[in-house]
Order: C-alpha cells, then structure tokens, then sequence
C-alpha cells in the first residue's frame, strides 16, 4: 500500500499470532499504549522486512525475546510461537 501516492514508501505490516512487525510508518508510541508486542524493520517490501535487522521493540515485544538487531525473521518466528 502506497499511503502517500506513488512514488512514496510502501505501508508494511506483517501480522503474527502475538504482535505484529511494522515498518517505520506506523507509530511505536501508540503501541505501546495499547500493550501491544510490536518490532519496528525497515524495508519496501515484505522480504526486506523478513531479512533486515529490528531497530525498535516495544517492552511487550521483548518480554517475549524479541530484541534489536535480530532479523525480521527472527522476531516473527518469536511472535508467532
């Protein structure tokens, strides 16, 4: 999904059976608020987000081993356990 029209970054969110990964579109803040276990990875599309590294957790997100630096990948096989 383009939210700002074409030629602007692709809204990404990958759902998993506990949280979610999001790319830097969406806001970490309001995750948080809602108590939700959330990785922040960036990427345009979703095999970016599978492969590159977590630059942001929400505490919800870590107390469930999710941690900074693991891949997409990685937070998704946690999130989904």
């Amino acid at each position: 999904m383009h939210p700002g029209g074409e030629g602007h970054p692709n809204l990404l969110l990958l759902l998993c059976e506990k949280g979610y990964i999001m790319c830097g579109y969406l806001n970490q803040p309001a995750a948080e608020t809602f108590g939700d276990a959330a990785a922040i990875v960036s990427g345009s599309n979703f095999e970016e987000i599978l492969k590159n590294p977590v630059k942001s957790v929400t505490p919800q997100a870590a107390e469930l081993g999710v941690a900074v630096g693991m891949t997409g990948a990685e937070a998704a096989a946690i999130l989904n356990q």
